[in-house]
């Protein structure tokens, strides 16, 4: 039960690859929800403009999936407009791999959520998670987005699903800029725990069985002043 943290996963695939195969299911079977949309779209627009097979953002995360070894038939788009309760509720059962993508934080709540009632199966979900950016935040049980990285420009903190249940906090699309390093240790300071801020040539791997955490690539740590 690992919980795979990435920025960029086209960046953080390749620093933390040797490891993924160490602890990747025998005979994966992957289930993805790109769900994180600007805007309300519908399940054409899904499958033929936003997610399209062979287009940009589709072989963005398949091209990553197939360094570790996963066959594209052995890949499950999932569609949040067409796909029933039922239907993901049975291809997350038969999945070992789910990945989360990048993108809106909070449409990918609410469709998970609200719209097809799949929480509580990707919160106890017992593989392999890969989370990219929102895919990362969303595992947590409470997460904070900042100004920069927030669609509405400011500095919030969010629900998440729970996967992960608030061992510490982290922040993706990390910048070495004094201003923001300080705004991430005040977090640390205020909530009393600690920040692990993800550059986007950083990754971490979660045991969520023995806690233990495996550090990557460009990660920042803060630890809250006592």
């Amino acid at each position: 039960m690992y919980s795979i943290l990435f920025s960029r996963i086209e960046i953080g695939m390749d620093i933390v690859k040797d490891r993924m195969l160490e602890i990747l299911p025998k005979n994966p079977k992957v289930a993805i929800f790109p769900w994180t949309f600007p805007v309300e779209i519908d399940a054409c627009k899904l499958d033929n403009e936003f997610f399209k097979k062979g287009e940009r953002r589709y072989n963005r995360y398949i091209n990553e999936l197939k360094k570790i070894g996963i066959e594209e038939n052995n890949i499950t788009v999932c569609n949040c407009y067409s796909d029933s309760k039922e239907k993901l509720k049975n291809i997350i059962k038969e999945s070992n791999v789910l990945l989360l993508p990048g993108g809106n934080p909070e449409m990918f709540f609410k469709k998970v959520l609200h719209d097809t009632e799949i929480f509580y199966d990707i919160k106890y979900f017992d593989g392999l998670i890969i989370g990219e950016s929102a895919g990362t935040e969303l595992q947590l049980k409470r997460y904070f987005i900042t100004a920069k990285n927030n669609f509405y420009k400011y500095f919030a903190f969010y629900d998440g699903f729970g996967v992960l249940d608030d061992p510490f906090y982290i922040d993706v699309h990390t910048v070495n800029n004094k201003r923001y390093l300080d705004s991430l240790q005040k977090v640390s300071n205020d909530t009393q725990k600690k920040v692990y801020a993800i550059f986007d040539d950083g990754a971490l791997i979660y045991n969520r069985i023995n806690k233990k955490l495996e550090i990557f690539g460009n990660v920042k740590e803060f630890n809250p002043n006592k």
